[in-house]
């Protein structure tokens, strides 16, 4: 009896030995799947989109701008070229002179006589000259004789062309067509040889004048075209005739003259603007602001996606704004920018990159 109850015993325990370890095996394989599955997930996790615009670069034609004042293409001072009163000034201030009109005439006094009486003079060494030339042919005046005779005529007839010089002089005409800025005598007055006459201006063409630093200095050449904007927006078209060969010792700058067709004299001396000077052109990407960011060393630049899918820092410069977004250099034509995402995504990190393009489409 007791036996029997020793060997129920042995039974029950190993029946709940094998139940209990059935139980904790399940649990284990149940722990090991359920780790499993986490990992998958994990795993499984979806890479960042990012939105991507495959570069392509274009032609920038950039200018130089620079300020800049008008100025006249020619300016001239006349001045009395002989001594005597001004009897007469045809010619207003401010008003259009053309080639070889008079400007101011002064009085020529006696001159007239004296001319009057250097032509008789004249005469008479002429007839004296012949005679001399007879009577030498005829060996009747020695060489001497008549030599002095052509001398005496030779001097008559000088003296004849420096008074009709000196005639000529008491009228002051305009050398070439312009404006008579100022004039500087009126009728009645008496001026000497030296004083000042008129002052005439040419405003056609008309300069607009700056000055380019040496950095900029070898980008541009004679000839080509520019342009100039006043303070009250309107511009005017020219080329560059001129580029200074010695900088200025103050500002280090070289002088730049930009002739302006100026036919009815509307642009007138002393005007301020800007100069706009065409510089070689440049093949650069147009980026919007909105794709710029900057590196953890605080430079300047934005984010790619290599053949990797990986994302990519690329630092850029600025080269100017534009009304279509910000011309960079740095970029190489093909790169994939990423234009839509950058600033959830950092360098080094894997994404899946969409074509806008393809968006766009759909």
């Amino acid at each position: 009896m007791r036996s029997s109850i020793i060997i129920a015993g042995t039974l029950a325990i190993g029946a709940t030995a094998w139940i209990l370890s059935g139980q904790l095996g399940n649990s284990d394989k149940s722990a090991a799947a359920n780790g499993s599955k986490v990992a998958e997930r994990k795993a499984e996790k979806p890479l960042a989109a990012v939105r991507v615009r495959v570069l392509q670069a274009r032609v920038k034609q950039d200018e130089l701008i620079v300020n800049g004042r008008t100025e006249e293409s020619r300016k001239v001072i006349l001045r009395a070229e002989t001594a005597g009163p001004i009897i007469n000034v045809p010619a207003m201030e401010g008003s259009i002179v053309e080639t070889d009109d008079v400007i101011a005439r002064q009085s020529v006094e006696d001159r007239n006589a004296l001319l009057s009486e250097a032509t008789a003079l004249v005469k008479q060494r002429e007839i004296e000259y012949r005679a001399a030339t007879q009577l030498a042919k005829k060996g009747f005046r020695s060489d001497t004789k008549l030599a002095e005779a052509r001398a005496q005529l030779d001097a008559a007839r000088a003296k004849t062309k420096s008074i009709r010089i000196d005639i000529s002089r008491t009228t002051t005409k305009a050398p070439f067509r312009g404006i008579l800025e100022t004039r500087y005598v009126e009728k009645g007055d008496y001026v000497k040889a030296g004083d000042n006459i008129a002052s005439i201006v040419d405003l056609d063409p008309v300069l607009a004048v700056g000055s380019a630093s040496e950095r900029n200095i070898g980008s541009i050449k004679i000839g080509e075209p520019g342009k100039v904007t006043f303070i009250d927006g309107n511009v005017a078209e020219g080329r560059i005739r001129f580029i200074a060969s010695v900088a200025d010792p103050d500002t280090r700058s070289f002088r730049i003259e930009l002739e302006v067709p100026n036919p009815d004299h509307r642009i007138r001396s002393g005007l301020t603007g800007k100069l706009a000077l065409p510089l070689p052109p440049v093949r650069a990407h147009v980026l919007s602001p909105a794709v710029l960011t900057l590196s953890d060393d605080g430079r300047i630049g934005v984010r790619i996606v290599d053949a990797e899918d990986i994302v990519r820092f690329k630092p850029v410069s600025i080269l100017s704004e534009s009304p279509e977004g910000i011309w960079v250099s740095g970029l190489a034509d093909g790169q994939r920018l990423i234009t839509i995402g950058h600033e959830y995504v950092r360098a080094g990190q894997k994404v899946r990159a969409v074509d806008e393009a393809a968006v766009t489409g759909s």
